[in-house]
């Protein structure tokens, strides 16, 4: 197995920065290679990838490629490797970044690491929306292939960190970006009953997910406010064992409709916020973290952490989530380990 963690200042465009130091001029040292690996069941292509293709058949560069499991995957991205592909798109949902991240990461498939493309092609694409080309999956894909044939537009390169989560039940690690339990994995069951159902995806699915929840977290019915009890270690601290109402360890900066709750200072890759099952002032501190505001109540005492930290072992009950995919504990004894697992960089239009 190749080293996946080589230096992504080798990738072949000439300049490049994080697209928080703003718009700048840019020059191409080659046309970039790029491949496609589009996952047909993702819930923005259900529909089918007619457009997809049409919109690839006006441009001689791209290869494409579908996929679903983890070996699908690894076949495809070692195809690219083969073809010498410089720029891999992912037309798909978190579930399938996630695939893609754990293909890249554990297998190796590539010398050098590629740059990434997300389309906001899944149910929700929380991760392309903080990481990805904007627009919609057909508009997002046109607009890139646009990019590659003309360097027309905006463009940024913004690195991440990967989160290795290894599982004492799973043969091997998987690779994401958002990891969820207590509250959001119920939200997420419940986005998917009684949100996704009814036809609604992208932000409002989850924005009107947390609406209910806050209602009833506030309103105090058990039904919205099951807490699960954990064991979690943050680093080298000392051992939280209790009741948690919100277990979100994540690598992205912004989830959906631009929420950032966390608020930890420290240099370190990955972001930790907890909020204990009895929490203080809890209406004062949900409604300014919907704001991006800070609260003189949000500290430990009142039940609130975050931390910025570098790995995070825990234990838990009731089910947890990674990129949107839900998991049930095969049993309460089970280990979770988070830790970094490198860094990949994202291509941002």
């Amino acid at each position: 197995m190749r080293d996946a963690r080589e230096d992504t200042s080798q990738i072949s465009l000439s300049t490049g920065e994080d697209l928080s130091h703003g718009s700048f001029n840019f020059s191409l040292d080659k046309m970039l290679r790029v491949g496609v690996v589009s996952n047909p069941k993702s819930g923005g292509n259900q529909k089918g990838l007619g457009a997809v293709r049409n919109i690839l058949n006006r441009h001689p560069n791209p290869l494409h490629r579908e996929a679903q499991t983890l070996a699908d995957t690894v076949a495809v991205l070692e195809e690219f490797e083969r073809n010498e592909i410089d720029l891999v798109v992912i037309n798909g949902g978190d579930g399938t970044i996630q695939t893609v991240l754990t293909a890249i990461f554990f297998c190796k498939p590539f010398r050098r690491m590629p740059l990434l493309a997300l389309l906001c092609a899944g149910t929700d694409s929380i991760i392309a929306r903080d990481v990805g080309i904007k627009g919609s999956r057909d508009r997002g894909l046109s607009k890139l292939l646009n990019w590659v044939n003309t360097g027309e537009g905006k463009w940024g390169i913004v690195r991440r960190p990967i989160m290795k989560v290894e599982i004492s039940s799973h043969q091997h690690p998987l690779y994401g970006m958002i990891f969820g339990a207590a509250v959001i994995y119920q939200a997420i069951e419940f986005c998917r009953r009684n949100i996704h159902t009814k036809g609604l995806h992208g932000e409002l699915a989850p924005g009107l997910t947390l609406a209910k929840y806050v209602l009833g977290v506030v309103r105090k019915d058990s039904k919205y406010r099951r807490t699960a009890p954990m064991t979690i270690r943050l680093d080298q601290r000392s051992c939280l064992k209790d009741d948690f109402l919100l277990v979100l360890i994540t690598t992205v900066e912004r989830l959906f409709l631009g929420l950032r709750p966390f608020w930890g200072i420290e240099n370190a890759p990955l972001h930790v916020t907890l909020i204990h099952a009895r929490p203080e002032h809890l209406i004062n501190v949900l409604s300014l973290l919907a704001c991006g505001k800070a609260s003189r109540y949000r500290i430990p005492e009142n039940g609130y952490f975050s931390y910025n930290v570098s790995a995070v072992r825990l234990r838990v009950t009731g089910g947890f989530t990674l990129d949107g995919e839900l998991h049930l504990p095969a049993s309460s004894n089970e280990d979770i380990i988070i830790t970094d697992g490198g860094q990949a960089s994202f291509l941002r239009l």
